[in-house]
């Protein structure tokens, strides 16, 4: 007769996922972390306590004495230098920067005394190397503005001043042929009050006009 046998048979294990896997590395890998640091923290102080006792002869026998002293000579050098020229630069710009607006505020006067229309509007800024060419730039444009100005007044220049007075006359004729005598006596009035002695089309005799004009 054959013999049964009695040995149960296991199953056969399965593959382990990938899920497992990842599941059973980050378990154990957070079990170690904590057991690492709880161990740590108990050897911390002792490993702290036999620095304290070997630190003294541990640096001494580095041999850096002298290369320290070194060391802390030339940083201090270096920080006195650097405080004393950041004083004097701090000083310098200051200076500059009180320069500027001395300069820039007698170039305004001009401008007001000259009637210029526009002033130099330009505000210090330490990081602009030097403004000498800007204001001369300005103070070249003021000087052709002025030079224009002289022109138009010169027998050359009259031409283009009676044709500006012939639009401003014609432009003014537009308007005129139904306003009212009074007002237009009034505003003539008071403009030359005003010292205004240019009055365009006012200066004409509007009896004249209208008699032209019909």
């Amino acid at each position: 007769m054959v013999a049964l046998s009695t040995q149960v048979q296991q199953p056969k294990a399965r593959p382990m996922t990938k899920e497992d896997k990842e599941h059973w590395r980050s378990k154990v890998k957070r079990l170690i972390d904590n057991q690492r640091s709880d161990l740590m923290a108990v050897f911390e102080s002792d490993i702290q306590k036999m620095k304290d006792k070997k630190w003294k002869s541990f640096f001494k026998s580095l041999n850096l004495d002298n290369l320290f002293k070194k060391y802390q000579t030339s940083a201090k050098e270096y920080w006195k230098f650097k405080d004393e020229k950041d004083k004097v630069e701090r000083e310098l710009k200051n200076q500059m920067s009180k320069d500027f607006d001395k300069l820039k505020d007698k170039v305004n006067r001009f401008s007001t005394i000259r009637k210029w229309e526009k002033s130099f509007d330009k505000q210090f800024d330490e990081d602009e190397r030097d403004y000498t060419d800007k204001i001369i730039s300005y103070l070249s444009k003021r000087c052709y503005d002025e030079c224009e100005k002289q022109f138009n007044q010169s027998a050359k220049g009259k031409s283009i001043n009676d044709l500006e007075q012939t639009e401003e006359l014609l432009i003014d004729a537009l308007h005129i042929s139904n306003s009212d005598p009074a007002i237009l006596g009034l505003i003539k009035y008071h403009l030359q009050k005003a010292g205004i002695t240019n009055l365009g089309i006012l200066d004409v005799d509007l009896s004249k006009f209208k008699m032209i004009a019909k």
